[in-house]
């Protein structure tokens, strides 16, 4: 396919424009998912060597300059809109953050601090414990103490990345108090104790089957009386799939609501405390389990 000159010619027009216009970005897309095998990809990946460098949003996900996919950075990057104003990189930028799946992840945020407000406005305990397994640059947490004046919520925040435990150390740096990190591999990580509310938004993705169920089990008896654990994960709908793979060489294991409902059966949760949601573009899925 990447043989056709037609295309090849399209793609140099857009790289002399230093990047797709809006009115592109829906060809870009279709361009991508019609590649069908690894000769294709990689001689599309040589046409846009240009892009795929970590001044790109795309392409600091291409290169991963922290060593892995999906780091503190570009997850930070894309809660804030982040855009290289260098004219030969603003453009892909803009695609990058126009992309549903980019879309997805602010909406994820927002669930989040929506759900940390409502815990601390319910609970009738005076110190409500908060884990969040994946950390990264705790936003989500900032975000959130950002907004209320009654915070009562400890937090513990475990992540691999020191560096992003720094990152996230600074960003809340008048919220210490309430905030506890843990620099460890979650694989390797044991709670002190059990949480009113258990959180892992982009990581139980990265894992395979066995070890998702491994570790839902294992973490779901750190639930306190009536607490819950929230685990997301991108649905097998996700329309940014081949675009995260091919351009951000960025591969995620897309799972659906009936194997994530089987997943939480298999570690032993009962059918009546499972509840499956999705954030308003329905590319997030959500696996919650509720200790009763």
């Amino acid at each position: 396919m990447i043989q056709n000159s037609n295309i090849i010619n399209r793609f140099k027009e857009i790289l002399s424009q230093k990047g797709p216009h809006s009115d592109d970005f829906n060809e870009i897309i279709r361009i991508v998912d019609e590649l069908s095998t690894d000769d294709e990809i990689e001689k599309f990946r040589d046409m846009l060597e240009p892009v795929l460098k970590p001044d790109t949003i795309i392409g600091h996900s291409y290169t991963k300059p922290l060593g892995y996919s999906g780091d503190y950075l570009i997850i930070e990057k894309m809660y804030r809109f982040h855009k290289n104003t260098h004219p030969n990189y603003v453009k892909w930028d803009e695609f990058f953050h126009w992309l549903p799946a980019a879309s997805a992840v602010i909406n994820r945020k927002k669930l989040a601090v929506s759900l940390l407000k409502k815990l601390n406005q319910n609970t009738k305990k005076e110190y409500p414990r908060v884990l969040i397994l994946g950390s990264g640059p705790a936003t989500e947490v900032n975000e959130y103490l950002e907004s209320v004046t009654d915070n009562k919520l400890h937090f513990e925040l475990v992540d691999f990345d020191q560096r992003a435990i720094e990152y996230a150390t600074e960003k809340n740096q008048k919220y210490m108090e309430h905030i506890t990190f843990h620099n460890k591999n979650v694989l390797r990580f044991s709670p002190d104790g059990c949480f009113d509310l258990i959180w892992s938004a982009g990581l139980f993705d990265y894992f395979q089957d066995k070890l998702f169920v491994r570790l839902l089990r294992r973490f779901s008896y750190y639930l306190s009386d009536n607490g819950e654990m929230i685990i997301g994960n991108f649905n097998i709908s996700n329309p940014s799939k081949k675009i995260m793979e091919v351009l951000g060489d960025w591969y995620l294991y897309h799972r659906s609501q009936e194997l994530l409902t089987n997943f939480a059966m298999e570690a032993g949760i009962n059918k009546e405390n499972i509840e499956i949601f999705s954030e308003p573009l329905g590319i997030n899925l959500f696996l919650k389990i509720k200790k009763s």
